[in-house]
């Protein structure tokens, strides 16, 4: 006599960490799915010190003044360097922020480090494309496949190429080295 409706149980994501005071120096987004990363060439900065060579890097800066939070800090410096903007609006942060769900954090020493997964940078790139244009980009991405392979980096981009990465840190072979270099040329 009675129907049962039966729902999916619901998935529950905790919220992104309360906005604290804690001290810190800046933050970056991880993406990473299965055996992966994202990872983009920093091409025109020292990032060791005594070195100016081209250097796989992550996504995130240093803290600046408005920002709220590291969380604010890991948004802001992400989006500046996947589309090679300076100016980040607070409202498009907030709205990331509201629907990139929160999945984990570690920090390093006065750094924060937000991991995500690919699926969270689609949902990314669906709000940026909403809210911005890129000079690196004709037409702003939707997808992994052309957030790396459409990037037209300039020759002041922050980040250069993007590319995926294993996360076990390998050794490069010095024949691979010479074919890329070859294939640059």
């Amino acid at each position: 006599m009675f129907a049962c409706v039966c729902l999916p149980k619901p998935v529950l994501i905790p919220p992104y960490p309360s906005i604290s005071a804690e001290p810190y120096q800046g933050a970056g987004i991880l993406f990473v799915e299965g055996p992966v990363a994202l990872a983009g060439i920093q091409k025109h900065r020292q990032v060791v010190s005594g070195a100016t060579d081209p250097r796989l890097s992550g996504f995130g800066g240093r803290k600046e003044p408005q920002d709220i939070d590291w969380v604010h800090t890991a948004f802001r410096e992400t989006i500046e360097e996947l589309f090679g903007l300076e100016d980040v609006s607070v409202s498009l942060v907030q709205r990331l922020r509201a629907q990139v769900p929160y999945r984990a954090s570690f920090k390093i020493g006065e750094y924060w480090v937000l991991q995500s997964s690919f699926e969270d940078l689609k949902t990314l790139l669906r709000i940026a494309s909403y809210h911005l244009t890129s000079p690196l980009y004709s037409k702003m991405p939707l997808t992994l496949e052309d957030l790396i392979v459409r990037r037209n980096p300039r020759t002041n981009s922050e980040i250069g190429s993007l590319a995926l990465v294993p996360l076990v840190p390998a050794a490069v072979d010095v024949n691979f080295l010479e074919d890329l270099k070859k294939a640059s040329a």
